[in-house]
């Protein structure tokens, strides 16, 4: 996928959002419902980066935080094929998801991913915005071993 072709689908895909699309040298930011989401157009591997914007965890809470999104992307990494994780510049939580083939998507496509995303990744922000319940369940239990 060359440059213009991601920008198009990125607008695209704004449109069918109904927000608007920034793009800065192979990335576009969009506003989903309040939520940042930037995506990153990978030439070489004909992929599109996408991430989401959690929240900033306080830092008396980021371990725990951190365990919670460890146990989230166990429970979910075959849901969506992204897991969560802190972007190191600014200390973020964010989700992250590779769409592979991009060359393939349309703007209509990469819409409903961007919003699949979004929908998927509210437990995290109430995780990282500590209104989430603690348990997450268990997958080993001690009775089992």
């Amino acid at each position: 996928m060359d440059h213009t072709k991601f920008h198009d689908i990125c607008v695209t895909a704004a449109k069918v959002l109904h927000t608007d699309a920034s793009e800065n040298d192979c990335q576009c930011s969009l506003t989903i419902d309040g939520i940042d989401v930037l995506i990153e157009l990978d030439e070489e591997a004909d992929a599109m980066h996408c991430y989401v914007d959690l929240g900033d965890a306080n830092s008396h809470e980021r371990m725990d935080v951190c365990e919670q999104l460890l146990a989230l992307n166990l429970r979910t990494h075959s849901n969506h094929h992204g897991s969560y994780a802190f972007e190191p510049s600014s200390g973020r939580a964010i989700f992250c998801a590779n769409l592979l083939d991009a060359a393939n998507l349309d703007g209509d496509e990469l819409a409903k991913m961007l919003r699949y995303y979004v929908e998927e990744t509210e437990e995290a922000r109430q995780i990282v915005n500590g209104t989430a319940m603690k348990s997450l369940g268990e997958l080993f239990h001690p009775e089992l071993a």
